[in-house]
């Protein structure tokens, strides 16, 4: 008897330890598994850009501010167009400009300013834009917010003037300090960044002509 239980001692040990083994895996699998699942994937895009200008006007060409004529408005912008890849959601992304060292990222949270500078003079508004443009960035054509292949989508200058240096459109939303401005001729490089993940799903150029 006690030959019997000598030979199933080992046996045991050797189950114990198989058991331990396939628990501590499971547990390491699924601490993997979910930290696969928090990590946001990048959506994978090919996006087109093009300038847009319509018009750009500046009643005063001697100061460093839009001072447009009676009644102007103009819709100056990037137009981007999704070619193919993943899906994203407007809500998920941020548009960063640069021009030369200059540097200004918009989303979907800036708010064109539509204050007056001077009650005495209708035409000093902040913003050149359209009174039908409520957002620096708008899906073309549907509201739904989602970008699939085949949609297009914008995002509006709301401002433009002339000085000694040429004629340039602008970004400036509510409570920024400086914003970016673009002079015609000149390159605006982009960048697209997919906000969850952080990173980039398009970069490029574009020459304002």
């Amino acid at each position: 008897m006690k030959l019997n239980e000598k030979a199933v001692s080992p046996v045991v040990g050797v189950m114990l330890m198989l058991v331990v083994t396939i628990v501590l895996g499971a547990v390491v699998s699924s601490f993997s598994g979910g930290l696969m699942v928090d990590e946001q994937k990048t959506p994978q895009t090919s996006i087109a850009a093009r300038i847009i200008i319509e018009s750009i006007q500046d009643a005063n060409t001697s100061n460093w501010q839009p001072d447009y004529p009676a009644n102007f408005s103009a819709d100056n912008r990037l137009e981007f167009e999704h070619l193919g890849g993943d899906g994203f959601s407007l809500n998920d992304i941020e548009i960063q400009l640069q021009s030369r060292t200059t540097k200004y990222t918009i989303s979907l949270a800036d708010q064109i300013n539509t204050t007056v500078r001077s009650e005495d003079d209708a035409n000093s508004a902040t913003t050149c834009l359209p009174s039908t443009i409520s957002a620096y960035i708008t899906e073309i054509g549907s509201n739904d917010g989602y970008i699939q292949p085949g949609d297009k989508f914008e995002l509006h200058a709301d401002n433009c003037r002339i000085d000694s240096f040429g004629s340039q459109i602008s970004w400036k939303p509510v409570g920024a300090v400086h914003g970016i401005g673009i002079y015609k001729y000149t390159v605006i490089e982009y960048k697209i960044i997919h906000k969850p993940s952080g990173k980039a799903i398009s970069t490029g150029t574009v020459e304002v002509i």
